[in-house]
């Protein structure tokens, strides 16, 4: 993996700010650049969050596991794992849909298996967006 590392100077530096600069950089190298992992050292935050893993790795590992192409580093404390999202398929080739009930509830639903939009049923998982995860007929939470 490519690694990228960015020194910046004359200006407050946080987490949204070092993002900002990290995509418009990754922007000139892919055509849909997508972070993987991102790590906030100031922080100690990480994402994804993986509960027991090494704050000053774990992410990292993440990151070159599912595809990550190059980490961009700014002033050292913050750093990105992009890759090129450009070949990933869409929700809308996929064999899901998202559709709402008639009381504005959302829900992830197999294609071939809806019948009514407005009455996702059985065929359905409801979206849980507490927790962002599906729920309910033996989904996961």
């Amino acid at each position: 993996m490519k690694q990228i590392d960015i020194n910046v100077r004359g200006m407050e530096m946080g987490y949204k700010t070092a993002s900002i600069i990290a995509q418009a950089l990754a922007a000139t190298m892919e055509k849909v650049p997508t972070v993987v992992a991102w790590h906030d050292k100031p922080h100690a935050r990480m994402s994804p969050n993986i509960e027991g893993g090494d704050i000053n790795s774990r992410w990292h590992d993440y990151g070159e596991s599912f595809g990550g192409e190059f980490n961009i580093t700014i002033n050292g404390e913050y750093d990105f794992i992009f890759t090129d999202s450009e070949n990933f398929d869409t929700v809308e080739s996929t064999a899901f849909r998202m559709v709402k009930d008639s009381e504005g509830h959302e829900y992830m639903c197999q294609a071939n298996l809806l019948r009514d939009p407005n009455d996702p049923g059985k065929t359905c998982e409801q979206v849980d967006k507490e927790r962002g995860a599906y729920g309910g007929h033996g989904g996961y939470a």
